[in-house]
């Protein structure tokens, strides 16, 4: 799986699947799905935040959705249980068509993101994810 698309798109609940096969689209819509059973995030207010996103307007998560970013950092082995970011697993899966100087600079930045929880550290990750720019440019 192209983990890099998958480390901005999903945690963000992976509607853009550019590059993926059909599995791995299905395997991403189950995981998106099953964060929203677990976080109680609400799927509308996700489609607001991708809206804003792909317009480049910053956006601030709220409690749930902070906790589906968390979720699907975890589900596809961006987050370890303790919350931090393994860049060896983001790096591997870069898709090679994305710039090499915007993926480092938001892996670089974005992975050493802290929080109170994992929850506040996955919504801090997509936040700083924002701020790099990179999820503009694959949302877009």
């Amino acid at each position: 799986m192209k983990a890099f698309v998958t480390f901005f798109a999903l945690c963000l609940a992976a509607v853009h699947a550019a590059g993926l096969t059909d599995d791995q689209k299905a395997k991403l819509a189950d995981y998106k799905k099953s964060c929203f059973v677990e976080t109680g995030a609400d799927p509308n207010a996700f489609e607001n935040y991708k809206a804003n996103i792909v317009k480049g307007v910053e956006v601030k998560f709220d409690d749930k959705m902070n906790c589906f970013a968390a979720c699907m950092l975890k589900k596809i082995g961006i987050m370890r249980p303790d919350g931090t970011i393994d860049e060896a697993v983001a790096r591997s899966k870069v898709p090679k068509e994305l710039p090499q100087d915007k993926v480092d600079q938001a892996i670089n930045t974005c992975k050493t993101q802290v929080g109170k929880d994992n929850c506040e550290i996955g919504g801090k990750v997509t936040g700083c994810l924002v701020k790099t720019k990179v999820l503009e440019m694959i949302l877009a």
